[in-house]
């Protein structure tokens, strides 16, 4: 799941919400259409899905050569409310991510901590506001919501060349025999 803004000098024109790359075009295609010309496209960089990030990027990238207008990334945890916050991620494996926001920015990539000592290292931050991306048996009560694009914007300081997402891990390779 994830959401496409278009906004003309900061105002939304256009809002919408997609389930996987098919609306994703659909999406687009819409915002595009509705504007004489783009400017700039942003795409969330992660943590996240390992494809719904892949395909973001890519998609960004190819209208970015289609459409011969400049192409940013921004951490996708900077896609909540607030300048104050921490957002906790299901990385897999049996570990969480945590990215702690401050001051509408991301200062140092999200940290990985195991499920076990999640209550822990919660307890350790001072945080009014905490989002989880998903319903977590360990973190009962915690706001569920994911990232939106809506809130991207004006995130500028946080804007990066878009080539990759935020990897939490070394991929996992399998070596030859």
């Amino acid at each position: 799941m994830g959401s496409v803004v278009l906004a003309v000098s900061q105002s939304i024109i256009l809002e919408q919400s997609f389930q996987g790359a098919a609306e994703l075009a659909t999406q687009l295609d819409a915002a595009v259409k509705a504007v004489e010309r783009l400017d700039e496209i942003v795409a969330g960089t992660g943590p996240g899905s390992y494809t719904g990030l892949r395909v973001g990027i890519s998609t960004a990238l190819g209208m970015k050569l289609a459409l011969g207008c400049r192409t940013f990334g921004c951490p996708s945890v900077l896609g909540y409310p607030g300048e104050e916050y921490l957002v906790i991620g299901d990385a897999r494996r049996g570990t969480f991510f945590l990215a702690e926001i401050r001051g509408g920015q991301m200062p140092e990539l999200p940290r990985l901590v195991p499920k076990a000592e999640i209550s822990v290292e919660l307890a350790k931050v001072d945080f009014q506001r905490v989002f989880v991306t998903a319903p977590m048996p360990e973190l009962p009560g915690v706001e569920v919501m994911l990232p939106q694009a809506r809130y991207l914007l004006g995130r500028d300081e946080s804007y990066v060349d878009l080539h990759e997402p935020i990897y939490l891990k070394e991929p996992h390779i399998t070596q030859p025999k």
